[in-house]
């Protein structure tokens, strides 16, 4: 089969498009002909070699990303879901080796759903691990309720354009931080009111808030400490050293005091369930893919250096068939 893999770390240069060995689906494994997959931030971390759990990778070679859209081709034993035929979206989790930059790829049966009738593969493939991200971000880190106010930093990329239009169905009041080029992007998705980063600092001007869910890791608990309210929840993406030892400290004041603020980092699960309500989400039309770029599968390079500049409204996806 085709597919997009890495032998060694480096630029995005060193991205092979050609031939891999394809897989089967083992007991509880369904394979999927890919249509479509996506690009996350995550894919060129690992990449470079900048990835901060490089514990979790494969050996070289190895197939990179996670989200894909396409059809089942085969099921292995004692899967009961899904059959050869059926339109499915997954995010391969990462302790079973990425592999979602291919014409075909084994997932395991927990971490597949029914791909929403009403998205194209090139839609549904933008779903899976920026949607679930930003739903087990501000569902279970921030446990953010019907009322509460939430800030979203970096609302017009990946996550943040989910995070918008989930912290909406979820009930919350949304500030949406982005340039003013994506002001009306991200009040189409359903933001109550946009700030300009490159105008005003939302630190400067926000207070009292329930969530604020940094999508792109560039504040802090500390940077954020006076926009949220007592007890309110500092969330972000990225799982440094500082952000983690932040978290368990935060939780531990939290033990002694209700009105501690609490810090967080989301850690993406793969999870068919959650990727099931999406669907009823999307599928009642409260959920939609915004759309940066399409690339064919071969140029998955370009896509990486778009992704690298932080300059992408949405999703960016590779056409794979």
């Amino acid at each position: 089969m085709k597919a997009v893999y890495i032998d060694r770390f480096g630029p995005s240069d060193v991205l092979i498009h050609g031939e891999r060995p394809a897989p089967r689906p083992g007991p509880g494994e369904v394979l999927i002909e890919v249509h479509a997959a996506s690009v996350n931030p995550r894919d060129w971390l690992i990449r470079s070699g900048r990835y901060q759990m490089k514990f979790l990778l494969p050996k070289f070679p190895f197939i990179l990303g996670s989200d894909v859209s396409g059809t089942v081709v085969e099921v292995g034993g004692r899967v009961e879901r899904f059959a050869p035929g059926g339109e499915v979206y997954a995010m391969r989790p990462s302790r079973d080796g990425f592999g979602g930059y291919a014409e075909l790829v084994a997932v395991r049966e927990s971490a597949v759903a029914r791909k929403p009738e009403s998205m194209s593969h090139e839609e549904a493939a933008g779903v899976p691990l920026a949607a679930l991200t930003a739903l087990q971000a501000l569902r279970d880190n921030a446990r953010l309720r019907t009322g509460q106010e939430v800030v979203i930093v970096g609302a017009s990329g990946g996550v943040g354009t989910y995070a918008v239009q989930i912290a909406k169905v979820l009930g919350a009041e949304v500030t949406g931080v982005a340039s003013a080029a994506n002001a009306r992007l991200v009040e189409s998705l359903g933001a109550d009111r946009v700030i300009d980063y490159k105008a005003e600092r939302f630190n400067d001007v926000l207070s009292d808030q329930d969530v604020v869910f940094d999508v792109i890791g560039r504040e802090s608990p500390a940077s954020c400490s006076r926009v949220l309210r007592p007890g309110g929840t500092y969330v972000t993406t990225i799982p440094r050293l500082s952000t983690g030892l932040e978290m368990l400290k935060s939780r531990l004041r939290s033990i002694f005091s209700s009105r501690a603020r609490r810090s967080e980092v989301v850690l993406v699960r793969s999870d068919g369930s959650d990727l099931e309500r999406l669907t009823r989400w999307i599928e009642d039309g409260r959920i939609a893919t915004v759309i940066d770029s399409v690339y064919p599968l071969a140029e998955a390079a370009k896509a990486h250096d778009r992704s690298r500049t932080f300059r992408t409204r949405g999703k960016l996806i590779l056409k794979v068939r």
